[in-house]
């Protein structure tokens, strides 16, 4: 059967009449005034149902007015920017100013959706900035429109941030003036990407959810709305939520008219959608995706989204175990992504790299890689990529048993996030995070009730307050005699402590009443910690009969959480290793590791010390399976790096080490204990040692 043109589409306003008197003068001077319009709302389907008539009449061999012949190319399969700058400069010379607007904004979006070489933006950011400079001549509209292609081009052409949400403040500010629904919707879907790369989640979340009433306004058109719907998709994916976020997207892709989106916004969608299934690990619905990409992007040579196709299957193998071909898409995302010259593009593999190259096990690799690129993250304001990359460095820094190295990379983390955002990890699940805070920062939840308290103090390693969600490190608090005071409340136990004992600990050479005034003004201080001046704080420190104490229920301290734990873990007639394998993990550092202020503070850390190696020999000793030797082997491990000079732990490792079938490890653990007591004290290992080197030795031959 012989194909036929679909049905004609009902017309606007007067156009059937001027068709029904053969006007075709009228018809195409309306078209052309109207036509710019739904141009710049992104209203595509107006313009081709308002052309569609014009098929009927006799061709004419003049060349089209500026205008009609930006339209017939603005609706072709493929816009060009080449015959988008040959309008362009049509348009200027006929000094009409809106429809140079509407071809620098063609043309700019030819280049997106082309995703191919984004150096080409260059010249049109030039044209736009000059039309700019006329915004005089510019009706609100058209201005609205051209800066919502500029900041597109700035982000995903110079990777500008900072530059693209200046252009995102100007765009909302016209697309008011102008009372356009369709370029409120479209800023709201460009300014996300700007506040998610930034860590800004919080103002993404709450810019969308106040743009999603327009969806379903008589005036939103269709391109705007899926745009939209395609950020917010994305939004919910990196916010932890990528089964919303994919049920979101599952509904724009499978709606009809999804099949008439411009091929940039077809692709952006699937794309969004493959990220999101990517993290739902769901693999038979990604190579579902992945392919149906594959095939628009590849044929078209569209490098932008090979790239992005490339990253969401990289994220899939990741969740999935499989970090060498996560290392491989990752390293191919990349590639493509120097084809299409988009920074963005670069940076997002690069993270995926660093991610896949910390699961294979290549851990120094992993720490150059991530601490290279930190530096391009944070100066082109990519929060996000950066503080994933700190706390990826902070788990690989924390499985080694380096605890205040990781704490720093944590606490960078933190600091590099806008203040009272959660810590996003792109690529994970949430679990991790919170698993590595538990590790760091031990005892997360209150053991009496099973709720967070209000107050969290951590001094295993840096000091550390939280005050409800804010967080108050030891080297940015200032008042040294209020920080003291809160120490010596630890170190006392932090139950009903002497005033007169603390009074004359912190002011030694004061007077009694002197002392005494003090310790009420640095009380009151410390009770105030973290709170705005109008805050009530909570009555977590009490005052009764001359003593001190912190309450437990709003107040918990990881070292008192230790000790508890620890003690109750041994006084046990039985002792249950599971039991004090869990209070052996709060243990995650040294108590306050660069205070040495005080002497009561390094005699406190020696005690402590003290009490965790108490623990691990215990534990080294219990009989068990071969898990349970495995896991008094990593406390064991910790144990030497505390106490190098302790020949006891020395021994119990190369049992431990012998057990587990690993001979020539024990031997390995001789000689450094043998170096390390020579060094140390200039003595030589015990006759006990010795017999297990012996043990090892005959074993290992």
């Amino acid at each position: 059967m012989e194909a036929t043109d679909p049905p004609q589409p009902q017309l606007k306003g007067d156009y059937a009449d001027f068709l029904a008197r053969g006007d075709l003068d009228a018809y195409t001077h309306r078209l052309m005034e109207d036509g710019l319009g739904w141009w710049f709302n992104m209203d595509i389907p107006a313009i081709a149902a308002h052309l569609h008539p014009l098929k009927g009449f006799p061709a004419s061999d003049i060349p089209p007015p500026s205008r009609l012949a930006f339209l017939l190319e603005a609706v072709g399969p493929e816009i060009s920017d080449e015959a988008m700058a040959d309008i362009y400069e049509r348009m200027l010379a006929e000094n009409d100013w809106e429809g140079a607007c509407a071809a620098a904004g063609a043309g700019t979006g030819a280049i997106w959706d082309s995703g191919f070489d984004f150096r080409r933006f260059s010249p049109w950011l030039e044209r736009i900035e000059h039309l700019l400079t006329h915004s005089d001549r510019i009706p609100p509209l058209a201005r609205a429109s051209l800066l919502g292609f500029k900041g597109n081009a700035e982000i995903n052409g110079l990777g500008d941030l900072t530059l693209a949400r200046e252009t995102c403040r100007q765009q909302i500010l016209a697309a008011e003036e102008a009372q356009s629904v369709s370029l409120r919707l479209f800023h709201a879907a460009l300014q996300t990407y700007c506040d998610l790369w930034k860590g800004e989640l919080t103002a993404a979340g709450v810019l969308l959810q106040d743009a999603s009433y327009f969806c379903d306004h008589e005036e939103a058109t269709l391109i705007d709305v899926v745009f939209f719907q395609s950020s917010f998709g994305l939004y919910h994916t990196i916010a932890g939520d990528p089964e919303i976020g994919r049920s979101i997207l599952e509904d724009i892709t499978s709606a009809p008219s999804f099949g008439l989106m411009p091929p940039s916004v077809w692709l952006l969608v699937n794309a969004n959608l493959l990220f999101a299934t990517a993290n739902c690990q769901d693999q038979t619905q990604v190579d579902i995706i992945a392919d149906r990409i594959r095939q628009r992007a590849i044929p078209q040579q569209n490098a932008f989204h090979q790239s992005y196709a490339h990253l969401s299957l990289g994220v899939a193998a990741l969740a999935l175990a499989d970090p060498n071909k996560a290392l491989i898409h990752a390293r191919e995302a990349t590639a493509r992504g120097l084809v299409s010259h988009s920074p963005v593009a670069a940076r997002m593999p690069a993270l995926l790299e660093g991610q896949a190259l910390a699961d294979l096990g290549r851990h120094r690799e992993a720490l150059a890689h991530f601490e290279h690129w930190m530096e391009t993250w944070m100066s082109t304001g990519f929060c996000t990529l950066a503080v994933t990359a700190a706390l990826e460095t902070a788990c690989i820094l924390a499985g080694e048993g380096r605890m205040d190295e990781a704490r720093v990379w944590y606490e960078r983390a933190v600091d590099t996030m806008p203040p009272g955002e959660p810590l996003p990890m792109f690529h994970r699940p949430r679990k991790v995070v919170q698993e590595l805070e538990a590790r760091l920062f031990a005892g997360k939840k209150n053991t009496m009730d099973g709720l967070r308290p209000p107050i969290r103090i951590r001094c295993l390693g840096e000091l550390r307050i939280e005050v409800g969600d804010r967080i108050v490190y030891d080297r940015k608090w200032r008042g040294g005699r209020t920080k003291t005071l809160l120490k010596a409340l630890i170190v006392h136990g932090g139950s009903k402590i002497s005033t007169a004992l603390l009074a004359d600990l912190l002011w030694p050479d004061s007077s009694g009443d002197q002392a005494r005034q003090n310790l009420k003004v640095a009380l009151w201080r410390l009770r105030r910690l973290g709170l705005d001046e109008k805050a009530t704080p909570a009555p977590w420190l009490q005052v009764q009969h001359g003593h001190i104490s912190m309450i437990r229920s709003l107040c918990e301290v990881d070292t008192l959480l230790f000790e508890e734990n620890l003690s109750d873990a041994l006084s046990s007639r039985e002792t249950d290793p599971e039991k004090l394998k869990k209070a052996l993990s709060m243990y995650t550092g040294d108590f306050l590791g660069a205070d040495d202020s005080e002497t009561w503070i390094t005699e406190h850390r020696e005690h402590l010390r003290a009490r965790f190696l108490r623990g691990v020999l215990a534990l080294a000793t219990l009989p068990g399976n071969r898990k349970d030797a495995e896991d008094a082997l990593g406390f064991l491990l910790r144990a030497v790096e505390i106490d190098p000079l302790d020949e006891r732990i020395y021994e119990q490792t190369m049992r431990t080490y012998l057990k587990l079938g690993y001979p020539s490890k024990a031997l390995q653990t001789y000689h450094h204990a043998q170096e390390a007591l020579q060094h140390g004290l200039g003595i030589t290992p015990g006759p006990t040692l010795i017999a297990l080197a012996q043990e090892a030795g005959g074993h290992d031959g």
